[in-house]
């Protein structure tokens, strides 16, 4: 699921898969603007078949807070 997340994330900010870090910060690091977020989370929802609360999006600061969301929801 990691790797999934990661590419997909890696397609969105136009970075190199690795050059994206589990400490990365979606905005600062990535340049990932709030449009970039919500068009990932959709992606991630078909992709993994699941449903992404968007209230907590803001909650989200680093790949690892995404990748922790996920896994969280999914179990």
């Amino acid at each position: 699921m990691e790797e999934i997340i990661i590419k997909r994330i890696s397609e969105v900010s136009d970075s190199k898969v690795s050059d994206i870090y589990i400490d990365s910060l979606l905005e600062e690091n990535l340049k990932l603007d709030n449009l970039d977020v919500v068009e990932l989370c959709f992606d991630l929802e078909s992709k993994l078949k699941i449903t992404i609360d968007y209230n907590m999006l803001y909650k989200i600061k680093t790949v690892g807070d995404l990748i922790s969301y996920i896994k969280n929801i999914t179990q």
